[in-house]
């Protein structure tokens, strides 16, 4: 189970903010956080991590206590079994980025799972190069290669795919589902971008004014009831195969491609 009921007062963007957040949610499930810039979404993640001190409050992650105010408990950074990804990325900048990714490694000879993370975020000819001359969105890759390698009870992940090509991000969502259910690691990840909310998460929590104000699936807190759409664009083409009807459409001046079934348009 993770708990954690937390108060914390902070300046955010000139103004001062004051947070008093309280969750909890089974080990293994994966909840995204959704809310305005600047509402202390990424200070919650460096709450949990140890990163940042709360005023007041308890962290619980699978009945051992992170943090706990009233008993004076505040358990390191470097000694909770948490993964961080963060918005800027940390990677060490002495090390190539072989050494980044094993770096978070507890295990030293899981040899497997930092191969396979490696060729899953397809980082393997890069690892002789330095973090300085890559790419942002290459740089988060590696991040969150040397985030999952650790294999955490907890893993944080702060807007952790916004720099990547849609393919690319497509693919580490995938690899991200596909560890989580491997390892049964839970995780709580800040995104801004629906479609990663809706394939990601099983639960969502809203943040507004300082604390949670809804919480529940991203289709029954993002879908405002049902409305049919008499048109959505100009069809230019349509293409049969005998499985499939192909259509060209445009669509605020973009010409995208959708695949029917056969038997869907007659």
């Amino acid at each position: 189970m993770i708990t954690f009921d937390l108060h914390k007062t902070f300046v955010s963007h000139g103004k001062r903010v004051g947070i008093q957040l309280k969750a909890e949610w089974e080990q293994g499930k994966i909840m995204a956080l959704y809310g305005k810039s600047g509402v202390g979404k990424s200070s919650l993640l460096r709450m949990l991590a140890g990163l940042m001190k709360p005023d007041s409050g308890v962290i619980s992650i699978d009945h051992e206590i992170w943090y706990d105010s009233s008993k004076k408990i505040n358990i390191k950074a470097n000694k909770r079994n948490v993964g961080f990804l963060f918005q800027d990325y940390s990677l060490f900048p002495n090390m190539n980025i072989l050494k980044n990714i094993r770096y978070g490694v507890e295990d030293k000879n899981d040899h497997e799972l930092v191969e396979r993370i490696i060729d899953i975020a397809d980082l393997g000819d890069l690892l002789k190069r330095m973090p300085a001359s890559l790419s942002g969105g290459q740089q988060q890759r590696v991040a969150l290669a040397r985030a999952i390698v650790r294999k955490p009870k907890l893993l944080l992940l702060d807007e952790p795919l916004s720099a990547l090509d849609p393919e690319m991000r497509i693919k580490l969502q995938e690899e991200i589902l596909a560890f989580q259910e491997i390892v049964n690691t839970s995780i709580l990840f800040v995104s801004h971008d629906l479609p990663e909310v809706f394939k990601l998460s099983d639960e969502v929590l809203i943040m507004e004014n300082g604390s949670f104000s809804q919480r529940g699936a991203a289709s029954d807190i993002f879908v405002k009831g049902t409305q049919t759409i008499d048109t959505i664009g100009e069809v230019l083409a349509v293409t049969k195969t005998s499985d499939q009807t192909s259509m060209a459409i445009m669509i605020d001046g973009k010409v995208v491609s959708v695949n029917l079934p056969d038997n869907t348009i007659s």
